[in-house]
């Protein structure tokens, strides 16, 4: 793929250095590097590294193609080198063979200093060489397609056929170079492009999202919460983001939990890391006194699992462009707000019902092939947002309430 025009996924000011590293990296790769000879690919049981850089949501929607391997190679030996924060994700997944952290400085968002962010790349990039390099993968593949991909520690590894996107640079390295294509496209899809060249073959409109996580009683899950179990289902409200410009107001929010309390029974469960959903929650209580029974503070003490596994027995979900919408989706109906998202790119691949209002202009006409998905452009997240999001939930619970019914 050298001397191929490549596409950086970069401004100018960082696209023209990675232009200029890419001739030292093509000059390299020419070399020896391309000379390396591993012996033939194992299609019987190949070992297969998959690298990723980015965060939960990310590793998240690449764990929906770890069946897709295993349909095709049954004995494959999957490996996967990515962030220590995306363990939670990884943990109980049966398709993995082990994991190595490499904690890229560009994606580290703990609260360290930019030294600290470097001293612990420079750290897990030593110790991920070490536990790799004495392994022969037949495929490697780096999912990885904006910025901080993984390619640097490629020289140091025995791989038998590499492939990745040479967005961000190191493209020279790759067996495969890929490109993002031109207009939008959902992430999944930019996965199944880059694991093509192994015969790993999907759909986004028929893949099975899962997130395994252990089974957890509804006693078990209102402990947690220091709550009895309720006699009705629970609603979600996930009001967090990672990225502060994509939150809503409190104001919006705490409108949004008084309308639900006036118009069903059901408890609400405020759940997240921050101050922020303290604050909705004690605004709330504030304004709606008498339903004190029925507000549910969950911030700071709710893991993955236990919200993947409250999901499963909740009513619905309210969430931002954030994790939690992934995982609600596949458990109980969702609404999300995406608001200055990347539109389509993040789309949730959902189970259960999901709506997704958002202001991607690139996306306005754009929607994801599934069952009971809906996304719908809106120019700003106002009044009339709020109302949507109240008629979808009317229009839900009468459905629910219909069939509890007949059920009877």
């Amino acid at each position: 793929m050298i001397g191929k025009a490549r596409k950086y996924c970069a401004p100018r000011s960082i696209g023209y250095p990675l232009q200029l590293l890419d001739v030292v990296v093509d000059g390299y790769a020419r070399g020896a590097y391309k000379k390396r000879n591993y012996g033939p690919v194992n299609t019987d049981a190949p070992a297969i590294l998959i690298m990723t850089s980015g965060h939960l949501g990310d590793a998240l929607i690449l764990s929906y193609a770890f069946p897709l391997i295993r349909a095709q190679y049954p004995n494959a030996q999957i490996d996967v080198l990515a962030g220590s924060w995306c363990d939670p994700i990884w943990k109980d997944n049966p398709y993995i063979r082990r994991v190595i952290h490499l904690n890229h400085v560009s994606t580290n968002r703990r609260p360290l200093s930019r030294w600290g962010k470097w001293q612990e790349f420079f750290q897990t990039s030593k110790s991920a060489v070490k536990a790799l390099r004495n392994t022969v993968y037949d495929f490697s593949a780096d999912v990885r397609f904006s910025d901080s991909p993984m390619h640097f520690v490629l020289p140091w590894l025995k791989i038998k056929q590499k492939f990745g996107f040479g967005t961000r640079g190191f493209g020279g390295l790759l067996d495969s170079e890929f490109f993002i294509p031109d207009g939008e496209i959902h992430n999944f899809d930019l996965i199944l492009n880059v694991l093509k060249p192994m015969g790993v073959t999907g759909d986004l409109r028929t893949v099975a999202p899962y997130f395994f996580h252990p089974v957890q009683l509804p006693a078990q899950l209102w402990t947690k919460m220091n709550r009895p179990v309720p006699a009705q289902k629970p609603v979600l409200i996930f009001p967090e983001s990672g990225n502060e410009v994509r939150m809503l107001s409190i104001d919006f929010w705490a409108r949004l939990a008084s309308r639900l309390l006036v118009t069903s029974p059901y408890p609400l469960v405020f759940s997240g890391q921050k101050a922020f959903t303290t604050e909705l929650y004690e605004r709330v209580l504030a304004d709606n006194p008498a339903e004190a029974e029925r507000l549910v503070p969950a911030i700071g003490n709710l893991n993955l699992s236990d919200v993947a596994s409250l999901s499963e027995q909740a009513q619905a979900a309210f969430t931002l462009d954030s994790l939690p919408m992934h995982l609600c989706c596949l458990g109980c109906p969702t609404f999300s707000f995406q608001k200055n998202g990347m539109g389509i790119q993040f789309f949730p691949i959902s189970i259960q019902p999901t709506t997704v209002l958002h202001d991607h202009r690139l996306s306005r006409d754009l929607t994801v092939d599934r069952p009971d998905f809906v996304s719908e452009y809106v120019t700003a997240f106002d009044d009339s947002v709020l109302e949507k999001a109240m008629n979808w939930f009317s229009s839900l619970d009468k459905r629910s309430r219909s069939v509890g019914e007949s059920i009877r």
